[in-house]
């Protein structure tokens, strides 16, 4: 666009007074070009300069080409003019054609603050945040650098910290990782990017790393709620399930969240899954419980079938002899909730065990124990008199180990 003023520079109108005005908003941090210039300039052309740039700052774009243009046809090594016509090319959102020029002019002059100034506008207004912050915290150290530069700094800053936080919250946990560890970097003393840090490690069970991640957080927030949570799942990552349990038990009382309370309730499995004997926790972890499955987690989570006294012997299953959780699955016959089949004299332990199926053989225990909600009830409305709930399936759906072991809780509760 310059050059079109420069054909026409000879045959502009006679001088008019420039304005004086104070540019406002981002205009204000297209500084002055000839900040940080280096090279002498000639007496004849800096007062020319002054007005083509006063009618830059007053956004009167045709005067201020017009001044410039004359500048360059006499002068066309004047670089600042030159940037000034980037400067009137920035305001008017032309970002392409500026930033040819001031890469132009950083390249020829890396150290001219007010083209490094201008470079990093361009990133700012082009939306490359980040590419701003760098520039600017390079030019906080340029003793020519305006005033602004760490006002800007700290604004940036701020930008670049919402962006990678706001990224790291839907990213995959490794690489939310890496985003939240870049804007605590930005902002050390932040707290919910540290405790989502500290939640992805936990995700990815790196709980050394999570803890020493949480460390400026119990100075800071120690009674943060997911402060607590985090830690109490470390806690249990790390086995220390007892120290986890009393940190969930404070978090249930204090807050009254069922979420609290679900979890306590999970680590108290994993605690005693961790003390009971392989196949419990193979039964534990299985999506698709067997026979033999559901009387081990039976035996070893309701006390009142694991302690009963006084029952009778049991008639003998010939298919159960390397069955793992034999002495489970007698106890279960003994107790008269498995058949034996008279002819065959076997008991299916590998029979896959169905949402209905669970259902009956919950009510079968609470009435063969003696449950007080179970007394004179038939056996399909046992569950509900109870309080034993079921999650939703279908009659014939598969059942997990954990599903399994949160419906026996209710009915060990049921029995006490």
């Amino acid at each position: 666009m310059l050059a079109c003023a420069i054909a026409a520079a000879s045959c502009t109108p006679a001088d008019k007074p420039a304005p004086v005005v104070t540019p406002s908003g981002g205009d204000r941090f297209l500084i002055d070009p000839r900040v940080g210039y280096d090279v002498p300039i000639s007496p004849l052309v800096a007062p020319k300069f002054e007005t083509a740039w006063r009618w830059t700052l007053a956004g009167d774009e045709l005067e201020a080409q017009r001044r410039l243009a004359e500048i360059l046809t006499r002068n066309p090594d004047f670089v600042p003019a030159t940037l000034a016509g980037a400067a009137l090319d920035i305001r008017a959102g032309r970002l392409a054609q500026a930033g040819a020029t001031v890469a132009e002019m950083v390249r020829l002059y890396p150290n001219w603050t007010a083209a490094r100034v201008y470079q990093a506008e361009l990133a700012y207004r082009d939306k490359q945040t980040r590419v701003a912050y760098d520039l600017y915290r390079a030019l906080a150290d340029d003793p020519n650098a305006p005033g602004f530069v760490d006002e800007r700094v700290d604004e940036l800053r701020g930008a670049v910290f919402n962006d990678l936080y706001a990224a790291a919250q839907s990213a995959p946990d490794t690489e939310a990782v890496r985003l939240l560890r870049e804007a605590l970097a930005l902002n050390a003393g932040a707290i919910e990017p540290r405790i989502l840090l500290a939640q992805k490690l936990v995700a990815q069970k790196q709980y050394d790393t999570a803890r020493t991640e949480l460390e400026p957080l119990l100075n800071t927030a120690p009674d943060r709620s997911e402060v607590q949570e985090m830690l109490a799942e470390i806690d249990a990552g790390r086995g220390r399930y007892q120290e986890a349990i009393v940190r969930y038990e404070r978090l249930a009382r204090r807050t009254n969240e069922e979420r609290y309370a679900r979890r306590l309730e999970e680590i108290k499995v994993e605690w005693s899954a961790a003390n009971m004997p392989a196949h419990y926790r193979t039964a534990l972890n299985s999506d698709s419980i067997t026979r033999a499955e559901l009387a081990t987690l039976l035996y070893w989570t309701v006390p009142s079938v694991r302690f009963a006294q006084n029952l009778g012997t049991p008639p003998i299953a010939t298919d159960i002899e390397n069955v793992p959780g034999r002495e489970e699955i007698i106890r279960a016959i003994a107790l008269g909730l498995f058949d034996v089949d008279p002819v065959t004299r076997r008991v299916s332990a590998y029979r896959q065990v169905g949402a209905s199926r669970l259902a009956s053989h919950l009510a079968r225990v609470l009435q063969l124990r003696g449950a007080p909600c179970a007394r004179g009830l038939t056996q399909d409305r046992v569950l509900p008199a109870c309080a034993v709930t079921l999650p939703a399936h279908a009659p014939e759906d598969p059942i997990s180990g954990r599903e399994a072991v949160a419906a026996l809780q209710q009915v060990a509760k049921a029995l006490q």
